[in-house]
């Protein structure tokens, strides 16, 4: 009797963890739908007021006379940042466009005041601007927040790059112009936001390559959905335009985590954010575990505590649309998924092993459900590198992601349950920047997707390369028959075994043999 409430119990626990993170499966799986179908479209045959259109719409637009340019307003935190201050600085200079400035919040206790301080910085075109603090009160927020005292009076608009960022010429523009595509928006737009391409030293090690997996799979196919389907995206510290007006009454604040903090509050006042994939700055990696730990507790300490604070503002307001709302109780436990599916995988072994189970539990119901739950984020990363064309090179990524992820999982959950307990936040933990690259951005087969997009198109199944075939297998087909498959198996068990109590083959055997007999 004992062994069998254990069974049972322990059943019912896998059930219930495994049904809530297959929730999330499910979410993740229809995204890589989504994105699937999205970049196979012939986007030029749809009318420019399409959202689809928008979002993979030509990224620089009409060209803006001279002189007309809104003012922009480039700011960019720096925290002893001796290694990349000179490369960002320099790249911003490049920037084609014509009435914008760079102003440095400098919060360095380093020698990257004396990178400052050089001559060449302070002639010329652009203007740059120091705006250096004695002290790190509000870390970033408060770095940022002391940095518009000293904007420009005219500034329309303010874009914000970390330090370890290289923006590409074209970025202003491309921005301004996803403003004006959605000048007629029923819902203002307050903010647009770039991709973050971790990419400059993708191959330094397998944490690199693990990282720059996970964020195709984040940037290539989960946000591009919520931009499909109108949910809430986040504005993401880095690689963003925002509305100057805008953000003067907002404010940033002192939150560790002050981009998902500032996302909400926007929202709260009933504006939104857009979300692009071909507006892109590439990015340096985090190179080991230690600072991939520190920097996931930060983010999920952060991420929770604003969770808790803005929860009900957030449910009760009239100004958030349900796929927004919708949207933010997924982002809610966003940080326990991984340690719920651990959980739910321990139950169901005791429940295997024990082999004490509810009557509608088939064989193969635990096995469905813990496979179809473990797949999803990693096929999210393959479709995400295999959208971009890099799949040949960054798939072995993936497993490496799959390590990360779970090897941080118990720190994740920790900092996020404190930071729903907690009374106030925790510090900033700065994310180290070595300068390392390993890839250079313009030398990438491929990141104006559109081009790879036409390419696909007319790619043939079979090339000749020195009159030798090369048989290439029908990604595309692949992912999508893998991921419907992993989405109606452990839904399809369920129902065969709530209904006839006996697993999924055994009820298609069962009906193949009626067939067949007539």
């Amino acid at each position: 009797m004992h062994q069998y409430q254990i069974g049972l119990t322990a059943s019912y626990i896998a059930l219930t963890l495994g049904g809530f993170y297959f929730i999330y499966a499910i979410k993740y799986y229809i995204s890589s739908l989504i994105a699937l179908a999205l970049f196979s479209m012939d986007t030029s045959r749809l009318p420019p007021e399409h959202r689809i259109h928008r979002i993979l719409a030509q990224r620089d637009g009409e060209p803006v006379p001279i002189g007309d340019e809104p003012w922009v307003s480039i700011h960019l935190p720096f925290f002893n940042e001796l290694n990349v201050a000179r490369r960002i600085l320099e790249a911003c200079m490049d920037i084609n466009y014509t009435n914008f400035e760079v102003l440095v919040a400098d919060d360095s206790r380093d020698t990257t005041v004396e990178i400052l301080r050089e001559r060449g910085w302070q002639h010329g075109s652009p203007i740059i601007k120091f705006v250096h603090r004695k002290d790190r009160s509000g870390y970033k927020g408060g770095a940022l927040k002391e940095a518009m005292k000293f904007m420009h009076p005219l500034a329309e608009y303010i874009v914000v790059f970390d330090a370890d960022f290289v923006p590409p010429a074209n970025i202003l523009r491309q921005f301004i112009h996803q403003f004006r595509l959605h000048e007629k928006d029923v819902k203002p737009v307050a903010a647009v936001q770039g991709y973050q391409l971790h990419y400059l030293n993708r191959n330094e090690n397998w944490i690199t390559k693990g990282v720059r997996a996970e964020f195709s799979g984040s940037y290539m196919i989960e946000r591009l959905a919520e931009e499909v389907y109108g949910a809430m995206k986040m504005v993401s510290g880095s690689v963003f335009m925002f509305r100057a007006g805008l953000l003067r009454e907002l404010g940033w604040n002192h939150s560790i985590t002050e981009d998902w903090d500032l996302t909400l509050r926007l929202y709260l006042e009933g504006f939104k954010v857009v979300y692009t994939p071909l507006i892109q700055a590439p990015a340096e990696i985090p190179t080991t575990v230690r600072r991939i730990i520190r920097q996931r507790m930060r983010w999920a300490e952060g991420h929770t505590y604003a969770v808790r604070k803005y929860f009900l503002s957030v449910i009760r307001s009239g100004r958030i649309t349900l796929a927004e709302k919708l949207e933010f109780l997924y982002f809610a436990p966003y940080y326990l998924q991984s340690c719920v599916f651990i959980i739910g995988c321990m139950a169901w072994t005791v429940a295997q092993y024990y082999k004490r189970h509810p009557v509608f539990w088939t064989p193969t119901l635990g096995w469905s459900l813990v496979l179809s739950n473990f797949c999803a984020i990693p096929v999210m990363g393959l479709t995400g590198v295999f959208l971009e064309g890099d799949l040949a090179e960054d798939y072995s990524g993936v497993f490496s992601f799959i390590a990360l992820s779970y090897f941080i999982m118990p720190y994740q959950a920790y900092a996020a349950l404190k930071g729903l307990l907690e009374a106030e936040e925790g510090y900033w933990v700065r994310t180290l920047k070595t300068g390392h690259v390993t890839d250079y951005f313009l030398g990438v087969k491929l990141r104006g997707l559109i081009e790879w997009i036409n390419r696909l198109r007319t790619k043939r199944d079979l090339d000749l390369v020195d009159d030798l075939p090369i048989i290439r297998l029908p990604v595309r087909r692949l992912l999508f028959f893998c991921i419907v498959f992993l989405v109606c198996w452990p839904l399809l068990e369920f129902v065969c075994g709530v209904s006839t109590g006996e697993c999924l083959v055994y009820n298609l055997g069962y009906v193949l043999r009626g067939v067949v007999n007539g």
